[in-house]
């Protein structure tokens, strides 16, 4: 998947609901990307094409309800593997740093790979789609809703690579 379908791959508001306003999606390239993934999983992110972030927070809220997805595309979905579980790692290593271990959550996502976490309020899905690595992290936000987020981030990732456009 190239940086026009990463763009493409990242959900809309109206994807995840209607109470969700959110900023325009980031993508970045090479160097810029390579730099991010990084420092996202601490790990070389070998293969990496690209990396694409959108965040959402809940309309009128003033508490810490908000969604963050994350996309990073690598040549073969090994390295996407790879990089899936230094991310998940990373994450597990800065929420016992922060003092609360983080606990095991089970979420269907329809992934060839999920590993989900919780630290107290915030929760973090990582999911390999073939070559493509998804994290949907969370603040505030409903179990179910968690869920569906990560339904809706693999449904668009699919649908791309597939040369289907997800709006539509």
């Amino acid at each position: 998947m190239d940086a026009t379908g990463l763009f493409s791959a990242l959900p809309v508001e109206a994807g995840i609901g209607d109470v969700f306003v959110g900023d325009n999606p980031v993508v970045l390239q090479e160097g810029e990307a390579l730099t991010h993934c990084s420092a996202e999983t601490k790990s070389p992110c070998a293969g990496l094409q690209a990396a694409g972030r959108k965040e959402m927070e809940a309309r009128g809220s003033a508490d810490e309800t908000r969604l963050e997805f994350t996309l990073f595309t690598f040549g073969t979905a090994e390295e996407a593997s790879r990089t899936m579980k230094n991310l998940v790692e990373q994450q597990r290593k800065s929420n016992a740093k922060d003092g609360t271990p983080s606990q095991p959550l089970t979420v269907d996502s329809g992934a060839d790979e999920t590993e989900a976490l919780q630290d107290g309020n915030r929760c973090h899905v990582v999911m390999r789609i073939g070559a493509v690595v998804a994290h949907v992290a969370t603040g505030g936000v409903e179990r179910g809703n968690l869920e569906h987020a990560a339904k809706v981030q693999v449904a668009r990732v699919k649908s791309v690579a597939a040369g289907i456009n997800p709006d539509r």
